[in-house]
């Protein structure tokens, strides 16, 4: 034993927890040995939680292949806290575990069985699938049968699945029905996926949402088919699910297909889900799709679901024509996300000559214009600047009739910005506005008023 090890291992017999804890805690930057390994461990069952948590610390930040083999014992602990705790470093040390955890199957009761084939399952390796088989097979404990088909859905184990559909014919009650559809999901192997198409319109709502979330993850091609037929005619409940796991797959085979009108009308109506998910896959299925109706919906969702917005804009400016009249009808009609967009319309204003917009007609001006007056007055800062900009953007002379309104905004930025607008204005009323603010309560909007109007003046 070496000098450190003997110095450790005197520390660990103080009375003291605190110092014991000490003593954990100095091994944070030490290389851990076998020996070093076994005297941590022994400290699992320490009677100071502190010291307990120490150790568990310690072998979760440096796992070591020996830490599993030490700790594996007290997973039997009548003590809950020391129970999780352990499995939680073997969890940590993933495979390193595994060979440990299998030596302890069959040795324990059933609860004891059904935590270790709960680790093993979340670790994810096919060295325990037989054994974990096995125990499906031959053990009658309810809770541990549920673990074992867990444990074999975590580990993907398609040598599983023609004993986990036997399970499924066998329960008669569907105690076991819901965890091993979920496995079988996440197996997903031709077999299973068959069974799913099979079983499908015999089952609960929960069932089937189950099986349409497993068809998304890891169906073919004739699962996809599958889905858009079920689309047609499921429940409306499912509509949702349905749609994300089509989308899943379509994406996952590379498919580019033409929705059917009934089918695109179905996917539109996903856009109202409340279901952030549906909504991203709905739109993905419509985006190629350059209908009035489709860029309304767009339209009329952007600004919900931020991820979603640069995706939308992007679809917006390549059919510019379109959407720039259904923005502009949307803001007219004083839509609840008439924010988000007249901060896009503005963005597309500015790229109209470059995208080669046709202008607006008189009229839609017109109605414009009263609409921005109004939104001058809204209790909203960014937006009352936004619409000043457009104001001036539109016609720079008819928007100093609204002067008196936007020189008393109680923002500064606003005030400092409607200076630039007021900038590129030849008018002598912005000459007088400008001369206005040189008066302002905020030293940097008078500052910058008394800049502008000496430039102004200069170019005079």
């Amino acid at each position: 034993m070496s000098e450190q090890e003997k110095d450790f291992s005197q520390k660990l017999k103080s009375r003291n927890a605190s110092e014991r804890k000490e003593a954990l805690e100095s091994l944070f930057t030490e290389e851990l040995d076998d020996n070093l390994v076994e005297m941590v461990a022994s400290l699992f069952s320490d009677f100071d939680k502190g010291v307990r948590d120490a150790a568990s610390m310690l072998f979760t930040a440096q796992p070591h292949p020996q830490v599993p083999h030490h700790i594996v014992q007290f997973i039997s602990s009548d003590d809950i806290s020391i129970r999780n705790m352990a499995g939680e470093v073997l969890l940590k040390n993933g495979e390193n575990s595994i060979s440990a955890l299998m030596g302890e199957l069959g040795k324990g009761n059933a609860d004891n069985e059904k935590f270790i084939i709960d680790i093993l399952g979340w670790i994810g390796h096919p060295e325990p699938t037989s054994k974990i088989i096995d125990i499906l097979k031959t053990n009658k404990d309810g809770n541990v049968i549920l673990a074992c088909a867990e444990a074999l859905g975590n580990i993907q184990s398609e040598e599983s699945v023609s004993y986990l559909l036997e399970l499924l014919e066998d329960d008669q009650d569907e105690i076991w029905t819901p965890t091993v559809m979920e496995a079988l999901g996440k197996i997903g192997n031709k077999e299973a996926i068959d069974h799913f198409m099979k079983i499908y319109s015999d089952q609960d709502v929960l069932t089937k949402y189950t099986i349409i979330e497993s068809l998304g993850r890891v169906g073919d091609e004739e699962s996809l088919g599958f889905l858009l037929e079920e689309m047609q005619h499921s429940d409306e409940v499912l509509i949702g699910s349905i749609v994300k796991s089509s989308e899943q797959l379509l994406t996952k085979l590379g498919f580019e297909i033409e929705f059917s009108d009934e089918l695109r009308e179905i996917i539109l109506n996903a856009l109202d889900d409340n279901d952030e998910e549906t909504v991203f896959a709905a739109v993905k299925l419509l985006y190629d799709y350059d209908n009035t109706e489709i860029i309304e919906a767009f339209v009329t969702i952007y600004g919900t679901y931020e991820q979603l917005d640069e995706m939308l804009k992007d679809k917006f400016v390549k059919s510019h024509n379109v959407s720039c009249d259904i923005v502009l009808d949307k803001i007219n009609n004083n839509g609840e996300n008439k924010k988000q967009l007249l901060i896009l319309y503005k963005e597309m204003s500015s790229l109209r000559e470059q995208l080669g917009s046709k202008p607006l007609t008189d009229l839609k001006q017109m109605e414009f214009l009263n609409t921005l007056s109004t939104l001058i007055d809204s209790p909203d800062e960014e937006t009352r600047m936004v619409a000043t900009e457009l104001l001036f953007q539109i016609n720079p002379k008819d928007a100093l009739i609204f002067a008196d309104k936007i020189i008393g905004d109680d923002n500064m930025w606003n005030r400092l910005k409607f200076l630039e607008l007021l900038g590129d204005v030849n008018e002598p009323e912005a000459l007088e506005l400008i001369k206005k603010l040189t008066e302002d309560s905020e030293d940097m909007v008078k500052e910058r008023a008394e800049s502008l109007l000496e430039e102004k003046q200069t170019r005079i």
